[in-house]
């Protein structure tokens, strides 16, 4: 069935935005009557019917909710890439990987200033919401706000694991990481810049307790390295594979 979202969706009338509205007329070619799914990005969806049509706006009428729990916990904090494509490309396929939270990060060796970064975070949104009904994820993954690092740890709730992608790291293999249960339910990914982390970085996010595991002999770019070990969370997890 077709979808959209619709954030705040609640039962009965409801009339769509500008862009939701744009969406559903050009982009789905839906007609008046025709039934369509709509999902809050909070777990919510909605049977719902389209009762009035025009081509300035459009007029739901939602049924019967379903509610499903958050499948993931998992939050990825994420350095900005010197490319903003490349990471708009990041935000779209951990999407779709089931992440629950975006911590976009400013590190030593990140090109960006936060003040850039503002700019870009109602696009960043826009391509997360997207990648959620295309994948037909009905939970958004949250979208915080561009931070140094430093501010980004102190913010992480007690009882979180802090994971720490480090091509530098010979000791602690992930496999290990696994071995001794890292991965449960609360769990946060760290992943640098271009360049990796500074020592001061890796030294910061350590005294936070983040347990740094390398990837093996190759080393990933810094928009692959999240995404591998999204994966592996997903196949461990039983909704991969």
């Amino acid at each position: 069935m077709k979808r959209i979202y619709v954030p705040h969706a609640q039962p009965g009338a409801c009339q769509l935005e500008k862009s939701a509205h744009h969406y559903l007329t050009h982009v789905l070619r839906c007609r008046l009557g025709e039934h369509v799914e709509v999902f809050d990005g909070r777990g919510k969806t909605f049977l719902a019917c389209i009762e009035k049509f025009s081509s300035t706006e459009t007029h739901l009428r939602l049924s019967w909710e379903r509610v499903e729990a958050q499948g993931s916990s998992v939050c990825l904090m994420q350095a900005l890439l010197r490319q903003p494509s490349r990471f708009e490309w990041l935000l779209q396929k951990a999407t779709e990987l089931g992440v629950a939270e975006f911590w976009p990060l400013l590190t030593e060796r990140t090109q960006h200033n936060q003040a850039a970064s503002k700019t870009r975070c109602a696009r960043w949104q826009k391509i997360i919401e997207e990648a959620a009904r295309q994948s037909e994820r009905n939970h958004v993954p949250q979208l915080h706000a561009c931070l140094p690092l430093g501010e980004a740890l102190q913010q992480q709730p007690e009882g979180r694991s802090l994971l720490l992608l480090n091509e530098s790291e010979t000791q602690v293999p992930l496999r290990e990481a696994f071995a001794h249960g890292v991965f449960r339910d609360r769990l946060t990914v760290l992943v640098g810049p271009e360049g990796g982390w500074t020592p001061q970085e890796v030294a910061l996010a350590k005294q936070h307790g983040a347990i740094s595991v390398g990837l093996g002999p190759c080393i990933l770019k810094s928009e692959t390295a999240g995404l591998a070990v999204l994966s592996i969370l997903q196949f461990v997890a039983g909704q991969l594979g």
